[in-house]
Formats: C-alpha cells, sequence, structure tokens
C-alpha cells in the first residue's frame, strides 16, 4: 500500500503545471550584502533561476534623496502559488532587515517584486519603470 502512495505522489507532482515567473529584486541599503543573500536564498529554492546583471539606478516616484537602488531580474518556474511565493519572498526580505516603513523611509534593505506569473503581469505599473526596463534587459 505505501508503494502505490509514494508512487501516486510522484505521479501526482509531474502532473503539476509549473508556472514561469519573472521577479526584480532591490535594494538601496547595504546593496551588495542584500543582493547577495537573496540571489543565494532564491538560487536555493529555485534550481532553474536565471539571472540578469545587476542595474544601478535612482529611486523613482519619491520627492526626497535616497541612495540609489541596485536592482536584478530574474526568471524561474515553480509549482508554488502566488500567496506561498510573496510569503517566501517576505522571509527573504526579512531576514536583510526590511521592515514595514522601509518604503515610507526610502530606505529598503531588500524588496522582491513577483512581476509576472505564468504569463499573467501583476505589477504593470512596475514593468513600465526604467529600472525593471533596464533589469529585464538583461535576461533576454
Amino acid at each position: 500500500m505505501q508503494n502505490n502512495v509514494k508512487e501516486y505522489n510522484t505521479y501526482s507532482k509531474r502532473l503539476t503545471k509549473m508556472k514561469t515567473c519573472i521577479i526584480c529584486i532591490g535594494s538601496n541599503h547595504n546593496p551588495t550584502a542584500n543582493i547577495s543573500i537573496a540571489v543565494e536564498s532564491l538560487s536555493c529554492l529555485f534550481p532553474d533561476i536565471l539571472w540578469g546583471e545587476t542595474v544601478v539606478t535612482p529611486a523613482e516616484g519619491i520627492s526626497f534623496t535616497v541612495p540609489d537602488y541596485h536592482n536584478r531580474a530574474a526568471k524561474f518556474t515553480t509549482d508554488m502559488g502566488i500567496s506561498e511565493l510573496k510569503s517566501r519572498f517576505k522571509e527573504i526580505e526579512k531576514a536583510c532587515g526590511r521592515e514595514p516603513d522601509s518604503k515610507s523611509t526610502g530606505i529598503v534593505p531588500l524588496d522582491i517584486d513577483l512581476l509576472e506569473y505564468d504569463g499573467k503581469v501583476l505589477k504593470p505599473k512596475d514593468m513600465e519603470s526604467d529600472y525593471v526596463r533596464q533589469a529585464l534587459a538583461y535576461l533576454k
């Protein structure tokens, strides 16, 4: 009986459709270390992840001066759902020192945005921003 359950679990996993995802990570506080932590963590979670080069850009959409952002885009496949992905991303952000008020202060240790999931754009405004377009250009 146990072998049948094991075989079924293996078979059902093969039937799970893998979803293609595009993310962009960014940091303007200790960016070299925080981007490295994110790359290592995400590469362990998603072994097929493809990374673009780091792009350094000024902050967009804020009225006060903050350090430049280091941004990097990536593409990977997963069988995780959107909510599980976002939860994992939040854990990595927190591990790098991200706090709920980070964006409002302009100091962001790490931000991981799920831009596209299974062909559906989740953040159309971000996809149009210069920093994301520059980062995505290195994935092509």
